[in-house]
């Protein structure tokens, strides 16, 4: 199920009131291809942050899913272009007293529908791998042609540019589609839920 974004310790605002500012990062990124195709098939936990990550090339046919990482356990992930290390959107996360442990763009190509899944996010960071992640789903590129959506435990939500959805990613399936025929934009953050929820 959503939880409501009152109930967490993070200032909701530090995104809805920088909306603009974010989703700026977030066209810069995209049409400079700085994304990545991605499947659940990686194991986030195992990388580094400093080593290059074997990504499927850009544009590979069936891939429909793509991010531009910022963040990664806690620190801005230096095997990424230095605009992404130094943007905005980084800098304004890394400014908040509880730092998330993950943190990407991510695009689904028009038509996109991907399984439901439960991340394992939580074991980004070791001394809390029996705790979960809440995620939280910044909406920044709705397509208007189209329905995009976000489902969490069969409660569907009918994204809008500005929305801010939170679930708990270890209790809860999700999954998203997009019957579009424009490409969908959002920013996900992962935050231990130890520490986030109220």
């Amino acid at each position: 199920m959503f939880i409501d974004p009152k109930l967490s310790k993070i200032n909701t605002k530090i995104f809805t009131d920088n909306y603009d500012r974010i989703r700026e990062d977030y066209i810069k990124f995209r049409d400079s291809d700085f994304f990545f195709d991605y499947s659940h098939e990686y194991d986030l936990p195992s990388i580094d942050g400093k080593s290059p990550v074997n990504f499927v090339l850009s544009n590979t046919p069936g891939f429909h899913w793509k991010v531009c990482p910022l963040i990664l356990k806690r620190k801005p992930l230096s095997i990424i272009p230095k605009e992404c290390q130094e943007c905005f959107t980084t800098e304004l996360l890394m400014k908040q007293l509880i730092k998330p442990i993950l943190v990407t763009f991510s695009i689904l190509e028009p038509g996109a529908e991907l399984e439901p899944h439960s991340d394992t996010d939580e074991n980004l960071d070791p001394k809390y791998y029996k705790s979960s992640v809440i995620k939280y789903h910044f909406s920044l590129d709705i397509p208007s042609d189209g329905e995009s959506a976000l489902v969490v435990n069969n409660e569907c939500r009918i994204l809008n540019n500005g929305d801010l959805n939170l679930f708990d990613e270890k209790l809860s399936l999700h999954y998203a589609y997009n019957r579009s025929a424009n490409r969908r934009g959002v920013l996900i953050i992962s935050y231990i839920r130890a520490e986030v929820l109220m």
